[in-house]
């Protein structure tokens, strides 16, 4: 009751307003092995939610069966809550909420509302194509899942670099041209995403008696009667919407102001994510002559 009528009136038991966030962290090139990663905590150490996100790609035969365009690539999300992350996430308690986030990250990423240019995946139409594996561990969580895991894999697919592919000619046993592909395996002549900086951000709200805030902490959560997410665009354009869970929803007056502070929200966070990327973008840098091991994600950040 005293955190349902503290959001009502515009107070919140931290301290914050109903559209405040807690202190972000974020860090780059966490898994020396893959092709790009990201560890994204919302919050203090040990008190806050914390995501780390790999991406690893991998060339793939086209088939039509795959149900992917002949001139596009693919991306796979997949997402697992660590059993240590929370104790109703023992055993198989983490199943649904695996499937909700794994949902999420697909309906925002897997796409063309997600900014990336998916036929540059394509490497030869109807032969060959790239697929981008996105597979995300939950290792803490204090509340703000969703919008954490967004940051992880936003930051995770800004990283993530591809190896140059060559594509040449070559005639078959009949004179018939055939198209072949090379995989350049130089860790210096690599390549980024494109349309990568066109990717969305997400925006969680939950709804707690009358009102909503965003980033609502684990005492929040328990009290919460409806979460949504909406994910916003850098041209403020709302490109995908997921009610969380199995709660109840938002009014329609509700909603429409939800819809109207997501894309308010978003411009502010466009810019404190980038402030973030960049500072772990450069503390990568710093540290690349550093020896690095595959348990890097394991050191506290």
């Amino acid at each position: 009751d005293f955190i349902v009528r503290g959001v009502e009136s515009g107070f919140r038991a931290d301290g914050r307003g109903n559209l405040d966030r807690r202190e972000v962290t974020l860090r780059t090139g966490m898994i020396s092995q893959a092709n790009g990663s990201a560890r994204c905590r919302i919050g203090n150490l040990g008190v806050g939610t914390d995501v780390l996100v790999g991406i690893k790609a991998e060339v793939n035969a086209w088939s039509p069966s795959d149900g992917v365009p002949e001139t596009s690539g693919l991306i796979v999300c997949n997402v697992e809550c660590s059993p240590s992350a929370a104790q109703e996430f023992e055993g198989r308690g983490a199943e649904e909420l695996n499937v909700e986030l794994t949902q999420l990250l697909d309906r925002i990423f897997n796409g063309p509302q997600s900014g990336i240019d998916f036929e540059k995946l394509c490497i030869i139409p109807k032969q060959a194509y790239w697929v981008l594996h996105v597979d995300a561990l939950v290792l803490d969580v204090k509340g703000g899942i969703t919008d954490a895991l967004v940051w992880a894999t936003r930051a995770a697919l800004l990283s993530t670099r591809l190896p140059r592919v060559v594509v040449e000619s070559i005639p078959d046993d009949n004179g018939v041209m055939q198209a072949e592909f090379d995989v350049v395996d130089d860790p210096e002549d690599m390549t980024m995403l494109e349309g990568v900086e066109d990717m969305p951000i997400a925006v969680t709200f939950t709804r707690i008696g009358r009102r909503f805030v965003v980033d609502a902490s684990e005492q929040e959560e328990a009290v919460a009667q409806a979460r949504m997410t909406v994910a916003v665009s850098p041209k403020m354009d709302i490109c995908a919407v997921q009610k969380g869970g199995v709660l109840r929803g938002f009014t329609p007056t509700l909603l429409s102001e939800v819809l109207q502070t997501a894309q308010t929200i978003a411009r502010e966070e466009f810019g404190r994510f980038e402030k973030c990327y960049l500072e772990a973008k450069d503390q990568a840098q710093s540290q690349i002559d550093e020896p690095s091991t595959g348990s890097t994600f394991l050191v506290p950040f």
